[in-house]
């Protein structure tokens, strides 16, 4: 039997198939293990497909007239759970007890609290809504190439979201809970994403300089927002970086910031002379 893949099983994709030679399966590209069996004949099933106990296991939704691509995409969804529950061991461990262990036993010893908190919002809102629920095995690169897919729209989100999962599938492999050589990311590409740079002009840094400082003078909370937009503009820190700044931190003497939790270690930010009129008095308009 011939198995195509399709972008995409919608009514009008599935309606100009035609039949003729041997029976054939096209799988939609957005839901693995959803497909339609296209007969000789021309007649249209449609199927759903997953693995159960490491063995492929398909069954039949309903016929193509009788039910709809919407209806039969939902019908698939429900099947392909259903198979893998089926197939699932007794504790066999999920994707979400894997994600867990990750943000307890990896994130939290050594990543920042900032970057946990990106990392925790993949997978709230990418990861485990997609992939949660799945036993370990069951979770292929078919899987993992269609939740990439589906974030196609926003490629640092996507590509952020393959980077996790194949770090912890190979931290799954470190701690007994996958078997060697079993990353379902091997072979997936990440999107190209957009360079995101923008430096402000000579006048543009003059006109900042101007608005900070006619806020200032609005009270001790707003010199403080001005005094960290003007560190924000002549460092080029991280807002979380400037907001945690504690006066340890601070070398009056030398004119430098100390930030020891920098992606890059200690890192330091020596004044700049040549700009020391954006922070000591008014710019001109």
């Amino acid at each position: 039997m011939a198995e195509v893949q399709s972008p995409l099983l919608c009514e009008g994709a599935v309606a100009a198939l035609g039949g003729g030679g041997r029976d054939r399966i096209v799988w939609d590209a957005a839901l693995p293990g959803f497909g339609v069996r296209v007969y000789p004949s021309g007649r249209k099933v449609w199927v759903a497909q997953a693995r159960a106990g490491g063995a492929p296991r398909r069954v039949t939704l309903g016929a193509h007239g009788e039910i709809g691509a919407a209806e039969a995409r939902d019908r698939a969804r429900a099947a392909i759970a259903r198979i893998r529950a089926d197939g699932a061991r007794p504790g066999e461990p999920t994707l979400a007890d894997l994600a867990a262990r990750y943000m307890a036993g990896h994130v939290a010893a050594n990543c920042n609290a900032h970057t946990a908190s990106i990392y925790r919002g993949a997978l709230d809102n990418h990861i485990l809504p997609a992939l949660g629920a799945l036993p370990l095995a069951s979770v292929g690169r078919e899987e993992v190439a269609a939740l990439h897919r589906s974030l196609r729209a926003t490629p640092r989100a996507a590509n952020r979201a393959l980077a996790i999962l194949r770090k912890m599938f190979a931290l799954a492999v470190d701690w007994g809970m996958a078997p060697e050589g079993a990353n379902p990311c091997a072979g997936v590409r990440k999107y190209r994403e957009r360079r995101r740079e923008r430096f402000l002009s000579p006048a543009e840094y003059r006109r900042l300089g101007a608005a900070l400082e006619e806020a200032g003078g609005g009270g001790r909370s707003a010199g403080a927002a001005v005094a960290a937009l003007r560190l924000l503009a002549l460092t080029g820190c991280r807002l979380g970086e400037i907001l945690g700044l504690r006066w340890d931190d601070i070398d009056r003497a030398a004119g430098e910031l100390r930030l020891p939790d920098s992606k890059t270690g200690d890192f330091f930010f020596p004044r700049p002379a040549t700009s020391s009129w954006f922070l000591s008095r008014p710019c001109a308009a």
